[in-house]
């Protein structure tokens, strides 16, 4: 098990409601790596790289509110997530 350690929105949503469809995967970052969710591809031009709002759903970017610059909307509220994660599961 893995404990990836990153900050954004308080609201950004990496709980196991989206497997086993959705993986979680790295974001190389600046500084420390963050965490976007990948998406089967269904062939019809949806994203596949998102990150998942408790409040509005799927955003289609994987870098969407992991710091204020790439907020979303005007709920952002920055924390520090921490993500416990199984080897197996993580693609970077």
């Amino acid at each position: 098990m893995s404990e990836i350690i990153f900050n954004g929105c308080i609201n950004l949503d990496f709980s196991e409601n989206y497997r086993p469809t959705c993986k979680r995967q790295l974001l190389a970052g600046k500084e420390k790596p963050s965490m976007f969710w990948m998406r089967p591809d269904i062939g019809i031009g949806a994203p596949q790289m998102v990150q998942f709002c408790k409040l509005r759903g799927r955003l289609n970017s994987p870098d969407a509110c992991i710091c204020e610059e790439k907020k979303m909307c005007s709920d952002y509220e920055e924390i520090e997530h921490v993500v416990n994660v199984k080897e197996s599961e993580l693609e970077n």
